[in-house]
């Protein structure tokens, strides 16, 4: 029987689009792509935890002339606002929440946004939050699912764990947690909770 659920953050709870995002931070449109390169150059290394916000930062603005400096230096305080919810999620949470369920976020996200994440009102209905470039732990490697299993002394088959790619999915369940890739439909993930796993909201 599930008795927690682990949830992707963006692109299950919010809708993460890395070119709109940076479109919400460019004065003239034709800036845009040239902001997209340089800002999305190797944001993996954010989301593992081998580069340093800041150093990260720098390397962006080396790429950029310097009248886009503004931009970057606001790009990167306030990125995640530009995420929105996606529609009916926020019912489903609050709905588990409700009925009993242990929630916990499991994200690829940089260091700096386990420290702005309390921005989106639903995180206080999660018991946990892990972010991969806080612990240096990255989906899909499976040391970051045995990782969450042992620190909240989670039981692998009573858990499920929703990701918006597959490839996060299966890599939880070989470490025997229930998976389930989430497309962005909240009616279909409430079916799907129902039908595969017996949770009814």
């Amino acid at each position: 029987m599930i008795d927690t659920i682990i949830f992707d953050f963006g692109n299950v709870i919010v809708d993460y689009n890395a070119n709109y995002i940076v479109r919400c931070f460019a004065d003239k449109d034709e800036d845009i792509e040239l902001l997209c390169d340089a800002v999305n150059h190797n944001w993996s290394a954010l989301d593992e935890g081998i580069m340093e916000y800041d150093e990260y930062i720098n390397q962006t603005k080396a790429m950029l002339p310097e009248r886009l400096y503004d931009n970057v230096d606001r790009l990167f305080v306030d990125w995640y606002k530009c995420m929105p919810y996606i529609d009916g999620v926020k019912e489903i949470i609050k709905s588990l929440r409700q009925n009993g369920y242990k929630l916990i976020i499991l994200s690829n996200a940089p260091d700096y946004f386990a420290d702005v994440i309390d921005y989106f009102d639903v995180v206080q209905n999660f018991d946990a939050i892990v972010i991969s470039g806080k612990i240096k732990m990255f989906k899909p490697n499976k040391d970051i699912y045995e990782y969450v299993l042992k620190k909240y002394g989670l039981t692998d088959e009573n858990t499920l764990f929703i990701d918006d790619k597959m490839e996060n999915v299966n890599s939880a369940k070989s470490c025997n947690i229930n998976g389930l890739v989430f497309n962005q439909d909240a009616e279909k993930l409430k079916t799907d909770l129902k039908e595969l796993f017996g949770i009814n909201l």
